[in-house]
């Protein structure tokens, strides 16, 4: 009878423990950020003459929350991806994700410094700094796992895996744009051009693979 493979179980158990506290840290993150929104409408008494430009003061937040939203969405399934794609995890994997969930924690504050002081360039380069670390961990993580197969499996195509780091350097490009914008244009509107994110992204495709690890 063969005897199972305990270093295998392992390093399996490793990568379950990974998905798992990542998903959790990504429902309270996301839950964190929606409090955020409008705070302004429960400061205080409010009346016919406050309650309006209150509201309308909330509508920045509201896209600020919605940009960090999907931002996040797009970082859990890649995180979620590549965890599909890698057949075990090392201990140099796994801090590299801790790296990733300690500045994912921090989006909340971001978002919310983002959202209270969007016209000063500082606090808008502070946001887009964040989200660009986030990203850079996941396209570093990625290309660690993936150089010379060392955790994913041997038939993942060498263009799937060019692809998907060029997926994620496509955010913190972006981010670099923000940050830029910030100090040149508008501040209150530089985060607006993370909106090339989903649109440059939609465009990025891999020809041998249905759905890039990244």
């Amino acid at each position: 009878m063969k005897r199972p493979n305990i270093s295998a179980f392992n390093n399996l158990l490793e990568k379950n423990r990974i998905e798992a506290l990542t998903d959790g840290i990504y429902a309270i993150v996301l839950t964190l950020s929606v409090l955020m929104i409008g705070t302004g409408l429960y400061s205080g008494s409010v009346d016919g003459s406050t309650f309006y430009p209150a509201l309308s003061d909330a509508i920045p937040e509201i896209f600020n929350y919605a940009l960090s939203f999907f931002l996040l969405s797009i970082f859990w399934t890649v995180h979620h991806r590549q965890m599909n794609s890698i057949s075990h995890v090392d201990s140099v994997y796994i801090w590299l994700n801790m790296v990733s969930l300690f500045f994912i924690t921090l989006v909340p504050f971001t978002t919310n410094l983002n959202s209270d002081f969007s016209e000063y360039p500082l606090a808008v380069a502070v946001y887009a700094a964040n989200i660009m670390v986030i990203s850079l961990s996941y396209t570093i993580s990625w290309a660690y796992a993936t150089r010379g197969h060392r955790l994913v499996a041997d038939d993942i195509p060498d263009a799937a895996i060019r692809n998907g780091i060029r997926r994620g350097l496509l955010v913190s490009v972006v981010s670099l744009f923000v940050i830029g914008a910030a100090f040149i244009m508008a501040s209150e509107w530089a985060t607006s051009f993370y909106l090339l994110v989903f649109v440059v992204g939609f465009f990025i495709k891999n020809p041998e693979m249905k759905e890039s690890p990244v």
